[in-house]
Protein backbone atom coordinates (compact mmCIF):
# COMPACT_ATOMS: atom_id res chain seq x y z
CA UNK A 1 0.00 0.00 0.00
CA UNK A 2 2.77 2.32 0.98
CA UNK A 3 4.57 1.35 -2.09
CA UNK A 4 2.24 2.29 -4.27
CA UNK A 5 1.83 5.37 -2.57
CA UNK A 6 5.59 6.24 -3.19
CA UNK A 7 5.66 5.28 -6.33
CA UNK A 8 2.41 7.33 -7.37
CA UNK A 9 4.00 10.65 -6.13
CA UNK A 10 7.59 9.97 -7.73
CA UNK A 11 5.37 9.44 -11.20
CA UNK A 12 3.87 12.42 -10.56
CA UNK A 13 6.63 14.74 -9.63
CA UNK A 14 8.20 13.61 -12.81
CA UNK A 15 5.70 14.62 -14.83
CA UNK A 16 4.85 17.77 -12.96
CA UNK A 17 8.84 18.54 -14.36
CA UNK A 18 8.15 18.11 -17.40
CA UNK A 19 5.43 19.65 -17.97
CA UNK A 20 6.34 22.91 -16.09
CA UNK A 21 6.42 25.80 -18.88
CA UNK A 22 7.99 29.13 -17.98
CA UNK A 23 5.38 31.93 -17.15
CA UNK A 24 6.84 34.98 -18.87
CA UNK A 25 4.15 36.85 -16.52
CA UNK A 26 5.64 35.37 -13.35
CA UNK A 27 6.90 37.95 -11.14
CA UNK A 28 8.14 35.70 -8.20
CA UNK A 29 11.91 34.87 -7.88
CA UNK A 30 13.52 31.78 -9.26
CA UNK A 31 10.65 31.25 -11.42
CA UNK A 32 11.57 27.95 -13.29
CA UNK A 33 7.27 27.03 -14.62
CA UNK A 34 3.83 26.29 -13.88
CA UNK A 35 0.78 24.99 -14.75
CA UNK A 36 -2.69 24.22 -14.52
CA UNK A 37 -4.37 21.45 -13.79
CA UNK A 38 -8.39 20.42 -13.04
CA UNK A 39 -8.91 17.83 -10.75
CA UNK A 40 -12.09 17.19 -8.28
CA UNK A 41 -14.26 20.01 -9.61
CA UNK A 42 -11.95 22.67 -9.11
CA UNK A 43 -8.25 24.09 -10.90
CA UNK A 44 -5.04 23.58 -9.24
CA UNK A 45 -1.86 25.99 -10.03
CA UNK A 46 1.56 24.49 -9.79
CA UNK A 47 4.51 26.86 -9.78
CA UNK A 48 7.88 25.90 -9.17
CA UNK A 49 10.40 27.73 -7.94
CA UNK A 50 14.36 27.51 -6.99
CA UNK A 51 15.63 27.87 -3.61
CA UNK A 52 17.45 30.52 -2.51
CA UNK A 53 16.06 33.82 -4.70
CA UNK A 54 12.34 31.77 -2.77
CA UNK A 55 12.25 32.54 0.67
CA UNK A 56 11.00 29.49 2.38
CA UNK A 57 7.65 29.18 2.96
CA UNK A 58 5.83 28.51 6.51
CA UNK A 59 4.00 25.44 5.50
CA UNK A 60 6.53 23.14 4.06
CA UNK A 61 5.31 19.36 2.91
CA UNK A 62 7.92 17.12 2.61
CA UNK A 63 8.18 13.80 0.33
CA UNK A 64 9.47 11.08 2.42
CA UNK A 65 7.07 8.84 4.71
CA UNK A 66 5.65 6.86 2.18
CA UNK A 67 9.22 5.81 0.82
CA UNK A 68 10.41 5.24 4.28
CA UNK A 69 7.50 3.07 5.20
CA UNK A 70 7.44 1.02 2.14
CA UNK A 71 11.01 0.01 2.83
CA UNK A 72 10.56 -0.78 6.66
CA UNK A 73 7.66 -2.52 6.19
CA UNK A 74 8.95 -4.80 3.47
CA UNK A 75 12.13 -5.67 5.48
CA UNK A 76 9.74 -6.30 7.84
CA UNK A 77 7.65 -9.16 5.61
CA UNK A 78 10.83 -10.02 3.93
CA UNK A 79 12.33 -11.01 7.32
CA UNK A 80 8.91 -12.82 8.82
CA UNK A 81 8.66 -14.76 5.37
CA UNK A 82 11.96 -16.08 4.24
CA UNK A 83 14.26 -15.33 7.29
CA UNK A 84 11.91 -17.77 9.56
CA UNK A 85 11.83 -21.57 9.76
CA UNK A 86 15.36 -22.46 8.89
CA UNK A 87 14.73 -20.92 5.44
CA UNK A 88 12.23 -23.08 4.29
CA UNK A 89 10.80 -19.97 1.69
CA UNK A 90 14.11 -18.73 1.07
CA UNK A 91 16.21 -22.13 0.43
CA UNK A 92 15.39 -24.43 -2.74
CA UNK A 93 17.68 -27.74 -2.84
CA UNK A 94 16.85 -28.01 -6.74
CA UNK A 95 18.87 -24.16 -6.91
CA UNK A 96 21.80 -24.64 -4.87
CA UNK A 97 23.08 -26.49 -1.57
CA UNK A 98 23.48 -23.22 -0.03
CA UNK A 99 22.79 -23.25 3.78
CA UNK A 100 20.51 -21.33 5.71
CA UNK A 101 23.24 -19.14 7.32
CA UNK A 102 25.25 -18.72 4.41
CA UNK A 103 21.84 -17.62 2.59
CA UNK A 104 21.09 -15.19 5.80
CA UNK A 105 24.45 -13.49 4.87
CA UNK A 106 23.95 -13.17 0.86
CA UNK A 107 20.62 -11.88 1.81
CA UNK A 108 21.51 -8.87 3.78
CA UNK A 109 24.34 -8.87 1.70
CA UNK A 110 22.26 -8.17 -1.58
CA UNK A 111 20.70 -5.50 0.26
CA UNK A 112 23.75 -3.23 2.41
CA UNK A 113 26.24 -4.47 0.22
CA UNK A 114 24.58 -3.27 -2.77
CA UNK A 115 23.81 -0.05 -1.65
CA UNK A 116 27.44 0.58 -0.66
CA UNK A 117 28.43 -0.74 -4.17
CA UNK A 118 25.85 1.57 -5.55
CA UNK A 119 26.16 4.73 -3.32
CA UNK A 120 29.94 5.12 -3.39
CA UNK A 121 29.79 4.49 -7.32
CA UNK A 122 27.52 7.43 -7.87
CA UNK A 123 29.21 9.91 -5.55
CA UNK A 124 32.74 9.19 -6.91
CA UNK A 125 33.40 12.20 -9.84
CA UNK A 126 34.34 9.08 -12.20
CA UNK A 127 30.32 9.08 -12.88
CA UNK A 128 29.92 12.90 -12.35
CA UNK A 129 32.18 13.12 -15.66
CA UNK A 130 31.00 9.96 -17.58
CA UNK A 131 27.38 9.17 -16.52
CA UNK A 132 27.25 6.81 -19.42
CA UNK A 133 30.17 4.68 -18.00
CA UNK A 134 27.58 4.82 -14.56
CA UNK A 135 25.26 3.88 -16.15
CA UNK A 136 27.00 0.96 -17.43
CA UNK A 137 28.45 -0.30 -14.66
CA UNK A 138 25.11 -0.14 -12.60
CA UNK A 139 22.89 -2.53 -15.15
CA UNK A 140 25.85 -5.19 -15.54
CA UNK A 141 26.22 -4.81 -11.14
CA UNK A 142 22.46 -5.25 -11.35
CA UNK A 143 22.51 -8.17 -13.90
CA UNK A 144 25.46 -9.83 -12.10
CA UNK A 145 22.95 -9.88 -8.58
CA UNK A 146 20.33 -11.29 -10.22
CA UNK A 147 22.23 -14.05 -12.16
CA UNK A 148 24.03 -15.05 -8.63
CA UNK A 149 20.85 -15.05 -6.33
CA UNK A 150 18.60 -17.18 -8.86
CA UNK A 151 21.50 -19.41 -8.70
CA UNK A 152 21.42 -19.91 -5.07
CA UNK A 153 18.16 -19.01 -3.34
CA UNK A 154 14.94 -19.93 -4.36
CA UNK A 155 13.38 -18.65 -7.34
CA UNK A 156 10.82 -16.76 -5.36
CA UNK A 157 12.95 -15.69 -2.68
CA UNK A 158 15.62 -14.32 -5.47
CA UNK A 159 13.22 -12.23 -7.19
CA UNK A 160 11.53 -10.72 -3.78
CA UNK A 161 15.96 -10.01 -2.95
CA UNK A 162 16.46 -8.13 -6.29
CA UNK A 163 12.77 -6.06 -5.28
CA UNK A 164 14.34 -5.53 -1.52
CA UNK A 165 17.71 -4.75 -3.27
CA UNK A 166 15.83 -1.92 -5.45
CA UNK A 167 13.82 -0.74 -2.79
CA UNK A 168 17.06 -0.40 -0.89
CA UNK A 169 18.50 2.00 -3.22
CA UNK A 170 15.66 3.77 -3.77
CA UNK A 171 14.73 4.51 0.26
CA UNK A 172 18.52 4.55 0.69
CA UNK A 173 18.55 7.97 -2.00
CA UNK A 174 15.54 9.55 -0.14
CA UNK A 175 16.98 9.14 3.56
CA UNK A 176 20.56 9.39 2.59
CA UNK A 177 20.86 11.91 -0.48
CA UNK A 178 17.54 13.51 -1.59
CA UNK A 179 16.00 14.51 1.89
CA UNK A 180 19.95 15.81 3.58
CA UNK A 181 20.50 17.67 0.84
CA UNK A 182 16.82 19.47 0.63
CA UNK A 183 17.49 20.31 3.80
CA UNK A 184 20.66 22.01 3.81
CA UNK A 185 18.89 23.85 0.97
CA UNK A 186 16.11 24.79 2.74
CA UNK A 187 18.29 25.74 5.91
CA UNK A 188 20.99 27.85 3.53
CA UNK A 189 17.65 29.69 2.48
CA UNK A 190 16.41 30.65 5.57
CA UNK A 191 19.73 32.02 6.40
CA UNK A 192 19.65 34.17 3.41
CA UNK A 193 22.51 32.35 1.99
CA UNK A 194 23.31 31.04 -1.64
CA UNK A 195 22.21 27.64 -2.39
CA UNK A 196 24.33 25.28 -3.36
CA UNK A 197 22.35 24.10 -6.66
CA UNK A 198 24.94 21.35 -6.90
CA UNK A 199 22.72 19.72 -4.23
CA UNK A 200 19.86 20.39 -6.19
CA UNK A 201 21.51 18.54 -9.07
CA UNK A 202 22.72 15.40 -7.19
CA UNK A 203 19.12 15.33 -5.62
CA UNK A 204 17.30 15.44 -9.00
CA UNK A 205 20.20 12.91 -10.51
CA UNK A 206 19.40 10.52 -7.54
CA UNK A 207 15.17 10.97 -8.20
CA UNK A 208 15.47 10.40 -11.69
CA UNK A 209 17.49 6.79 -10.87
CA UNK A 210 14.47 6.16 -8.70
CA UNK A 211 11.94 6.63 -11.38
CA UNK A 212 13.67 3.99 -13.46
CA UNK A 213 13.25 1.30 -10.89
CA UNK A 214 9.49 2.03 -10.09
CA UNK A 215 7.79 -0.40 -12.85
CA UNK A 216 10.33 -3.28 -11.93
CA UNK A 217 9.77 -3.39 -8.28
CA UNK A 218 6.30 -2.85 -8.64
CA UNK A 219 6.55 -5.81 -10.86
CA UNK A 220 8.63 -7.86 -8.44
CA UNK A 221 6.20 -6.91 -5.50
CA UNK A 222 3.83 -9.01 -7.42
CA UNK A 223 5.53 -11.36 -8.72
CA UNK A 224 4.87 -14.47 -5.99
CA UNK A 225 1.36 -14.46 -8.31
CA UNK A 226 3.13 -15.57 -11.61
CA UNK A 227 5.81 -18.50 -10.89
CA UNK A 228 5.99 -19.14 -14.46
CA UNK A 229 8.56 -16.04 -14.46
CA UNK A 230 10.39 -17.06 -11.12
CA UNK A 231 9.79 -20.54 -11.36
CA UNK A 232 11.55 -20.92 -15.03
CA UNK A 233 14.69 -22.62 -16.06
CA UNK A 234 15.33 -18.96 -17.45
CA UNK A 235 14.04 -16.77 -14.53
CA UNK A 236 17.07 -14.37 -14.40
CA UNK A 237 16.87 -13.63 -17.78
CA UNK A 238 12.89 -13.23 -17.62
CA UNK A 239 13.32 -10.98 -14.38
CA UNK A 240 16.46 -8.92 -16.52
CA UNK A 241 13.91 -8.48 -19.09
CA UNK A 242 11.03 -7.46 -17.17
CA UNK A 243 12.93 -4.75 -15.42
CA UNK A 244 14.36 -3.26 -18.57
CA UNK A 245 10.83 -3.29 -20.34
CA UNK A 246 9.70 -1.32 -16.86
CA UNK A 247 12.98 1.29 -17.54
CA UNK A 248 11.93 1.56 -21.05
CA UNK A 249 8.08 2.35 -20.46
CA UNK A 250 9.51 4.91 -17.84
CA UNK A 251 11.94 6.28 -20.47
CA UNK A 252 8.70 6.55 -22.81
CA UNK A 253 6.99 8.90 -20.16
CA UNK A 254 10.00 11.01 -19.03
CA UNK A 255 10.71 11.87 -22.39
CA UNK A 256 7.10 12.08 -23.98
CA UNK A 257 7.34 15.95 -24.67
CA UNK A 258 11.10 16.82 -24.66
CA UNK A 259 11.79 14.17 -27.29
CA UNK A 260 8.92 12.56 -29.03
CA UNK A 261 10.66 10.27 -31.13
CA UNK A 262 12.92 8.98 -28.47
CA UNK A 263 9.73 8.16 -26.48
CA UNK A 264 8.15 6.30 -29.16
CA UNK A 265 11.25 4.08 -29.50
CA UNK A 266 11.52 3.47 -25.99
CA UNK A 267 8.02 2.90 -25.76
CA UNK A 268 7.86 0.16 -28.62
CA UNK A 269 11.34 -1.40 -27.04
CA UNK A 270 9.12 -1.96 -23.45
CA UNK A 271 6.13 -3.32 -25.23
CA UNK A 272 8.22 -6.02 -27.21
CA UNK A 273 10.05 -7.50 -24.39
CA UNK A 274 7.04 -7.80 -22.44
CA UNK A 275 4.90 -9.75 -25.25
CA UNK A 276 8.39 -11.46 -25.63
CA UNK A 277 8.39 -12.10 -22.37
CA UNK A 278 4.90 -13.30 -22.06
CA UNK A 279 5.18 -15.89 -25.44
CA UNK A 280 8.29 -17.30 -24.03
CA UNK A 281 6.96 -18.07 -20.80
CA UNK A 282 3.27 -19.66 -22.01
CA UNK A 283 2.63 -23.03 -21.10
CA UNK A 284 1.06 -25.04 -24.01
CA UNK A 285 -1.95 -26.86 -22.28
CA UNK A 286 -3.18 -28.92 -25.50
CA UNK A 287 -2.27 -32.91 -25.01
CA UNK A 288 -4.63 -35.15 -26.44
CA UNK A 289 -5.67 -37.72 -23.56
CA UNK A 290 -7.27 -40.71 -24.65
CA UNK A 291 -10.90 -40.98 -21.87
CA UNK A 292 -10.15 -42.97 -18.74
CA UNK A 293 -11.72 -44.71 -16.15
CA UNK A 294 -11.18 -42.43 -12.56
CA UNK A 295 -7.61 -41.97 -11.67
CA UNK A 296 -5.53 -43.91 -9.57
CA UNK A 297 -3.15 -42.90 -6.98
CA UNK A 298 -0.21 -44.89 -7.80
CA UNK A 299 0.75 -47.27 -11.13
CA UNK A 300 1.17 -50.63 -10.79
CA UNK A 301 2.79 -53.18 -13.37
CA UNK A 302 -0.78 -55.25 -13.16
CA UNK A 303 -2.47 -52.32 -14.47
CA UNK A 304 -1.22 -52.94 -17.45
CA UNK A 305 -2.49 -55.62 -20.28
CA UNK A 306 -0.79 -58.61 -19.76
CA UNK A 307 1.59 -60.03 -22.57
CA UNK A 308 2.53 -63.69 -22.46
CA UNK A 309 6.00 -63.91 -21.68
CA UNK A 310 6.69 -67.46 -21.77
CA UNK A 311 8.06 -68.63 -18.60
CA UNK A 312 8.04 -66.60 -15.68
CA UNK A 313 8.36 -65.87 -11.73
CA UNK A 314 7.66 -63.34 -9.35
CA UNK A 315 9.90 -60.83 -7.01
CA UNK A 316 8.65 -60.45 -3.77
CA UNK A 317 10.33 -58.11 -0.30
CA UNK A 318 10.36 -54.97 1.79
CA UNK A 319 12.42 -52.22 1.94
CA UNK A 320 13.53 -52.18 5.44
CA UNK A 321 15.89 -49.47 7.26
CA UNK A 322 18.05 -50.86 10.28
CA UNK A 323 18.23 -48.59 13.10
CA UNK A 324 17.19 -45.26 13.59
CA UNK A 325 16.52 -43.10 10.89
CA UNK A 326 17.03 -39.35 10.61
CA UNK A 327 15.04 -37.07 11.80
CA UNK A 328 12.27 -35.89 9.99
CA UNK A 329 12.39 -31.79 9.14
CA UNK A 330 10.70 -29.84 10.31
CA UNK A 331 8.45 -26.87 8.05
CA UNK A 332 7.48 -23.45 8.82
CA UNK A 333 3.85 -23.32 6.70
CA UNK A 334 1.18 -20.83 6.75
CA UNK A 335 -1.96 -21.19 8.53
CA UNK A 336 -3.58 -22.74 4.59
CA UNK A 337 -1.10 -25.20 4.78
CA UNK A 338 -2.20 -26.60 8.03
CA UNK A 339 -5.95 -26.72 7.72
CA UNK A 340 -6.08 -29.47 10.64
CA UNK A 341 -3.64 -27.39 13.16
CA UNK A 342 -1.14 -29.57 13.36
CA UNK A 343 1.46 -28.38 16.55
CA UNK A 344 4.12 -30.10 14.07
CA UNK A 345 4.64 -29.95 10.34
CA UNK A 346 7.32 -32.71 9.00
CA UNK A 347 8.58 -33.31 5.91
CA UNK A 348 7.59 -36.59 4.10
CA UNK A 349 10.83 -37.43 2.45
CA UNK A 350 11.26 -39.78 4.80
CA UNK A 351 8.63 -41.87 5.74
CA UNK A 352 9.77 -45.06 8.42
CA UNK A 353 7.44 -47.30 10.08
CA UNK A 354 8.75 -49.85 12.04
CA UNK A 355 11.69 -50.03 10.31
CA UNK A 356 9.46 -50.42 7.07
CA UNK A 357 10.49 -47.75 4.21
CA UNK A 358 7.43 -46.62 2.01
CA UNK A 359 8.51 -44.27 -1.09
CA UNK A 360 11.29 -46.47 -2.16
CA UNK A 361 11.48 -47.45 -5.92
CA UNK A 362 12.19 -51.21 -7.13
CA UNK A 363 12.84 -51.80 -10.18
CA UNK A 364 14.85 -54.14 -12.46
CA UNK A 365 17.42 -52.38 -14.12
CA UNK A 366 19.70 -54.54 -16.07
CA UNK A 367 19.23 -57.85 -17.90
CA UNK A 368 16.00 -57.18 -19.70
CA UNK A 369 15.94 -58.37 -23.74
CA UNK A 370 13.96 -56.22 -26.10
CA UNK A 371 10.91 -57.56 -26.44
CA UNK A 372 6.79 -55.99 -26.34
CA UNK A 373 6.05 -55.03 -23.10
CA UNK A 374 2.35 -54.21 -23.90
CA UNK A 375 0.60 -50.97 -24.22
CA UNK A 376 1.10 -48.97 -21.08
CA UNK A 377 -1.85 -48.48 -18.75
CA UNK A 378 -5.05 -46.23 -19.21
CA UNK A 379 -5.80 -45.61 -16.06
CA UNK A 380 -4.20 -42.23 -14.55
CA UNK A 381 -1.17 -41.95 -12.13
CA UNK A 382 -2.16 -38.63 -9.78
CA UNK A 383 0.18 -36.40 -8.34
CA UNK A 384 -1.70 -34.67 -5.41
CA UNK A 385 -0.34 -31.14 -3.76
CA UNK A 386 -2.15 -31.89 -0.75
CA UNK A 387 -1.21 -29.78 3.04
CA UNK A 388 1.56 -27.90 1.11
CA UNK A 389 3.41 -31.13 0.17
CA UNK A 390 3.27 -33.69 -2.77
CA UNK A 391 1.63 -36.95 -2.39
CA UNK A 392 2.59 -39.47 -3.29
CA UNK A 393 6.37 -37.98 -2.56
CA UNK A 394 7.82 -40.64 -5.93
CA UNK A 395 4.96 -41.66 -8.39
CA UNK A 396 6.42 -44.54 -10.98
CA UNK A 397 4.50 -44.72 -14.03
CA UNK A 398 5.32 -46.11 -17.44
CA UNK A 399 6.21 -44.25 -20.47
CA UNK A 400 3.07 -42.99 -22.27
CA UNK A 401 0.72 -43.36 -19.39
CA UNK A 402 -1.05 -40.31 -18.41
CA UNK A 403 -0.59 -38.52 -15.20
CA UNK A 404 -2.66 -36.08 -13.37
CA UNK A 405 -1.40 -32.89 -11.44
CA UNK A 406 -3.94 -32.49 -8.24
CA UNK A 407 -4.42 -29.40 -6.39
CA UNK A 408 -6.46 -30.38 -3.19
CA UNK A 409 -5.88 -27.08 -1.43
CA UNK A 410 -7.24 -23.74 -1.01
CA UNK A 411 -4.20 -22.12 -2.17
CA UNK A 412 -1.99 -20.85 -5.06
CA UNK A 413 0.26 -23.67 -6.15
CA UNK A 414 2.39 -24.14 -9.33
CA UNK A 415 4.07 -27.59 -10.94
CA UNK A 416 7.01 -26.95 -12.29
CA UNK A 417 9.36 -29.95 -14.13
CA UNK A 418 12.74 -30.58 -14.06
CA UNK A 419 13.39 -32.57 -16.52
CA UNK A 420 16.54 -33.61 -18.65
CA UNK A 421 14.51 -36.49 -21.36
CA UNK A 422 10.46 -34.63 -21.42
CA UNK A 423 9.59 -31.42 -22.47
CA UNK A 424 9.63 -29.32 -19.01
CA UNK A 425 6.35 -27.25 -17.68
CA UNK A 426 5.76 -25.04 -14.99
CA UNK A 427 1.67 -24.13 -14.67
CA UNK A 428 -0.32 -22.27 -12.30
CA UNK A 429 -2.41 -23.84 -9.98
CA UNK A 430 -4.30 -21.10 -8.43
CA UNK A 431 -7.70 -23.00 -7.11
CA UNK A 432 -8.66 -25.85 -5.31
CA UNK A 433 -9.39 -28.84 -7.06
CA UNK A 434 -7.42 -27.67 -10.19
CA UNK A 435 -6.44 -30.48 -12.25
CA UNK A 436 -3.75 -30.99 -14.96
CA UNK A 437 -2.71 -33.93 -17.34
CA UNK A 438 0.70 -34.51 -18.31
CA UNK A 439 1.70 -37.58 -20.46
CA UNK A 440 6.02 -38.21 -20.18
CA UNK A 441 6.99 -39.70 -23.94
CA UNK A 442 10.21 -41.04 -22.92
CA UNK A 443 12.20 -42.95 -19.83
CA UNK A 444 13.65 -40.93 -17.17
CA UNK A 445 14.82 -41.87 -14.05
CA UNK A 446 13.97 -38.96 -12.40
CA UNK A 447 11.81 -36.22 -13.15
CA UNK A 448 11.55 -33.52 -10.56
CA UNK A 449 7.88 -31.74 -9.80
CA UNK A 450 8.32 -28.62 -7.62
CA UNK A 451 5.68 -25.90 -6.50
CA UNK A 452 8.02 -22.56 -7.15
CA UNK A 453 5.36 -20.97 -4.47
CA UNK A 454 6.41 -23.19 -1.69
CA UNK A 455 9.81 -24.29 -2.78
CA UNK A 456 9.76 -27.24 0.19
CA UNK A 457 7.20 -28.81 -1.83
CA UNK A 458 9.32 -31.69 -4.03
CA UNK A 459 8.23 -35.23 -5.54
CA UNK A 460 9.93 -37.62 -8.11
CA UNK A 461 8.65 -38.88 -10.48
CA UNK A 462 10.15 -42.26 -12.47
CA UNK A 463 9.26 -42.75 -16.16
CA UNK A 464 9.92 -46.30 -17.48
CA UNK A 465 9.43 -48.31 -20.31
CA UNK A 466 8.95 -51.39 -19.11
CA UNK A 467 6.06 -52.76 -16.30
CA UNK A 468 8.76 -54.62 -14.01
CA UNK A 469 8.55 -51.96 -10.80
CA UNK A 470 7.01 -51.36 -7.89
CA UNK A 471 7.04 -48.23 -5.27
CA UNK A 472 6.49 -49.64 -1.67
CA UNK A 473 3.81 -48.35 0.43
CA UNK A 474 4.05 -47.88 4.00
CA UNK A 475 4.49 -51.16 4.52
CA UNK A 476 7.87 -51.46 2.71
CA UNK A 477 6.40 -54.14 0.16
CA UNK A 478 6.85 -54.38 -3.17
CA UNK A 479 6.16 -57.56 -5.77
CA UNK A 480 6.79 -57.34 -9.40
CA UNK A 481 4.92 -60.10 -11.04
CA UNK A 482 5.15 -62.18 -14.40
CA UNK A 483 8.91 -61.53 -14.70
CA UNK A 484 10.50 -63.44 -17.51
CA UNK A 485 12.59 -65.97 -16.41
CA UNK A 486 16.17 -64.94 -16.35
CA UNK A 487 18.90 -63.21 -14.29
CA UNK A 488 18.49 -59.66 -13.86
CA UNK A 489 19.68 -56.50 -11.45
CA UNK A 490 16.62 -55.62 -9.15
CA UNK A 491 17.28 -51.70 -8.04
CA UNK A 492 16.04 -50.37 -4.96
CA UNK A 493 16.31 -45.86 -4.96
CA UNK A 494 15.39 -43.86 -1.97
CA UNK A 495 15.30 -39.72 -2.21
CA UNK A 496 17.51 -39.49 0.84
CA UNK A 497 18.64 -43.34 1.73
CA UNK A 498 19.59 -43.55 -1.84
CA UNK A 499 20.25 -46.28 -4.37
CA UNK A 500 20.76 -50.80 -3.15
CA UNK A 501 21.08 -53.09 -5.82
CA UNK A 502 20.88 -57.09 -5.81
CA UNK A 503 21.39 -59.47 -8.54
CA UNK A 504 18.48 -62.18 -8.56
CA UNK A 505 17.88 -65.13 -10.75
CA UNK A 506 13.99 -65.39 -11.91
CA UNK A 507 13.05 -68.83 -12.02
CA UNK A 508 10.09 -70.49 -13.65
CA UNK A 509 6.57 -70.67 -11.68
CA UNK A 510 9.03 -69.39 -8.46
CA UNK A 511 8.30 -66.72 -5.57
CA UNK A 512 11.74 -65.01 -5.10
CA UNK A 513 12.21 -63.41 -1.78
CA UNK A 514 14.80 -60.80 -0.72
CA UNK A 515 14.78 -57.48 1.50
CA UNK A 516 16.75 -54.29 0.88
CA UNK A 517 18.25 -53.31 3.93
CA UNK A 518 19.39 -49.05 4.74
CA UNK A 519 21.17 -48.28 7.76
CA UNK A 520 23.04 -50.22 9.84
Amino acid sequence: MVGITWIGTSIFFMWLDRSFVKNPESKNPGHIGDLWMVHGGGFYHVEKLLMGPTPVPKELHWFKWESYWTWMSGIFLLALIFYSGSGTFLLDSSVSKISFVEAILLSLGSLIGSWVFYDTLWESNFTKKNPLAGHTITLLWFGGMVYLLCHTLSGRAAYIHIGGMLGTWMTANVFLRIIPRQVKMVEASKRGEPVNQEWAKNAKNRSTHNTYFTLPVIFIMLSNHFPNTYGNAYNWQILIAISAAGAAIREFFVVRLSNPMRSRRFGVLGATIILAVMILTRENLSQEIPATPEPAVNSKAEESAPVDVGPHGTLRGRALYRGTPPARETLSVPGGCNPSGKPEVLSNDILVSEGKVANVLVSITRGLKPRDFGAPPKTHAVLDQKECQYEPRLLAVRVGQPVDFLNSDPIFHNVKSLSKENENFNVAMPLKNDKMTKVFQKPEIFIESKCSVHPWMSASIAVLDHPYFQVTGTSGEFTISNVPVGTYTLEAWHEVFGSLKQEVTVKADQTLELDFSYGK
